[in-house]
C-alpha cells in the first residue's frame, strides 16, 4: 500500500441507458460507487451527521482531559455510555417518540 494519501471526489452522471441521473464515487479518479440520487442525499447527510458527531465526541473528550484532567480509562468509559445515549435517542426518534418536557423522560 502506498504512502501517498487517497483522494475521494464525487461527480454527476446522466447514464446513457436510462437518462436518470447519478452519483459516483472516485477513489484516486477512478469509480467505484454509483449512487440514486435519494441514496447519495442519504450519504451525504449521513456524513454530516457522523462529521458533527465526531467533533462533538472530540470536544468532550479533551473537556474530560484538560478541563477535568479525568483517567484516560474514565474517558473512554464515558464516551462509550454517551453514544449509547445518543443511540437510544436517535432510536426514540426514528421510532417517533417524543420525550416528557419536565422529566426529559422518552415516551
Amino acid at each position: 500500500m502506498s504512502d501517498k494519501p487517497q483522494i475521494i471526489s464525487v461527480d454527476g452522471i446522466v447514464a446513457g441507458r436510462d437518462k436518470e441521473p447519478y452519483v459516483r464515487l472516485l477513489k484516486d479518479g477512478e469509480p467505484f460507487a454509483q449512487m440514486t440520487i435519494a441514496q447519495a442525499q442519504k450519504v451525504a447527510l449521513d456524513i454530516l451527521v457522523m462529521a458533527s458527531r465526531s467533533e462533538a465526541d472530540a470536544m468532550l473528550v479533551r473537556f474530560f482531559e484538560n478541563e477535568l484532567t479525568a483517567p484516560k480509562e474514565a474517558i473512554l468509559a464515558m464516551l462509550m455510555e454517551f453514544r449509547l445515549f445518543r443511540f437510544a435517542l436517535d432510536s426514540a426518534k426514528a421510532e417517533g417518540s417524543h420525550h416528557d418536557p419536565d422529566t426529559g423522560a422518552i415516551l
